[in-house]
């Protein structure tokens, strides 16, 4: 309850509950499930996803409180209930050191007068200043709880998807985690950590965690694909120069200047993809991307319908400048501006495309939760 002195009650140190002296803070190996039975781990993560439905609630009831939607009683009454439940669900719970973080967490918001005792007598000063604490750690709780269910659900989302696919992480996991921030630390704790996810490449500043196949035999072919497109967009070129048509615009005599216009297009393509990662670094806080050599026919893999569309559109770009131009006045410096631009278009259409394919969220959700449930 909240009195109306200025200055706040004085309050008894708060005792552990009895519940609490049984929670087991045993620690586990990182990573997997490593000693643990699956179903062990399955039960852990879900255990916890609950705990952190309960501990969402009391978010959404401290918000109303402060708006004055909720009275101190109603609130009290929440928390004593949401209290009781969570321990429920973290008695005896194991896991590894984020786990022992959740309960850390928890034991602090237990301490706080706020929860100890709800129906306490506190000043409108030290009520909303508990109010203050108790949504910072809870904000913690949902953050640490994230961090150990969310590669799980990753993980299931990628064994569903086909390599090419891409989970939109922000629109899939908001409701999960709520905070933007929180999410994009998650994200960048995916993309560091070796082996946490199977089958998948997090694009942090995307948003996106692309997909790709488990058979090396087929990441090398779609890396063979890539060089055969290449070489096949190279050979339209000159087969075009050589067509028997009567004022062509394309002659052999220009093969060499077109070639050069070619390249000169792809060049101008990396260009523009090599500055869009120095801005992204520099929106980092000058922290370089990490780029792994050994990754590569993983990412060529994963997006291999996306270069070889880049390659279209490039491919397009030059005739377009070659067509309205003349192939006489095409010169290296234009087709690199054609590359570089056209690059920026296609950027602007795979907005599109992500915000299309986020239409497909509720379908995949619906094929996940049956097959959870089967």
């Amino acid at each position: 309850m909240i009195t109306s002195t200025t200055s706040p009650t004085e309050t008894s140190a708060p005792q552990r509950p009895g519940t609490r002296s049984s929670i087991n803070t045993q620690m586990a190996p990182p990573g997997g499930p490593q000693g643990e039975e699956q179903g062990e781990w399955g039960e852990r993560n879900q255990r916890l996803r609950e705990a952190r439905d309960r501990v969402q609630d009391l978010r959404t009831i401290i918000s109303g409180a402060r708006n004055g939607d909720i009275t101190p009683t109603e609130l009290a009454g929440a928390i004593e209930r949401i209290r009781d439940e969570v321990n429920n669900l973290l008695h005896a719970i194991p896991g590894a050191e984020p786990v022992r973080r959740v309960i850390s967490l928890w034991a602090q918001v237990e301490a706080l007068p706020l929860v100890h005792d709800p129906y306490a007598a506190l000043s409108v000063q030290e009520y909303l200043r508990q109010l203050g604490v108790l949504e910072a750690l809870c904000r913690k709780i949902v953050f640490q709880v994230g961090l150990i269910t969310i590669p799980e659900r990753v993980n299931e989302w990628l064994m569903l998807a086909r390599p090419g696919y891409y989970i939109p992480f922000h629109d899939v996991f908001a409701d999960e985690l709520p905070d933007f921030e929180e999410r994009v630390k998650v994200l960048n704790y995916l993309a560091w950590a070796p082996r946490v996810l199977t089958g998948g490449l997090v694009n942090v500043e995307m948003g996106l965690i692309y997909r790709y196949s488990h058979n090396p035999m087929h990441r090398y072919l779609t890396a063979l694909g890539v060089a055969l497109a290449f070489v096949a967009a190279s050979g339209l070129i000159v087969a075009a120069c050589h067509l028997p048509l009567s004022d062509w615009p394309l002659q052999p005599t220009r093969l060499g200047t077109l070639l050069v216009g070619w390249a000169a297009v792809l060049i101008g393509v990396l260009v523009h993809i090599g500055i869009s990662t120095t801005k992204q670094v520099q929106l980092q806080g000058g922290r370089p991307p990490i780029i792994a050599l050994e990754d590569a026919l993983l990412w060529i893999n994963a997006r291999f319908g996306y270069i070889l569309f880049k390659l279209l559109m490039a491919l397009m770009g030059f005739f377009a400048l070659a067509f309205t131009t003349g192939a006489d006045k095409v010169t290296p410096f234009s087709m690199f501006l054609v590359g570089y631009s056209l690059d920026s278009v296609i950027e602007i259409f795979g907005v599109s495309l992500e915000q299309r394919a986020a239409t497909r969220l509720g379908a995949l959700k619906r094929r996940l939760a049956l097959e959870l449930m089967g």
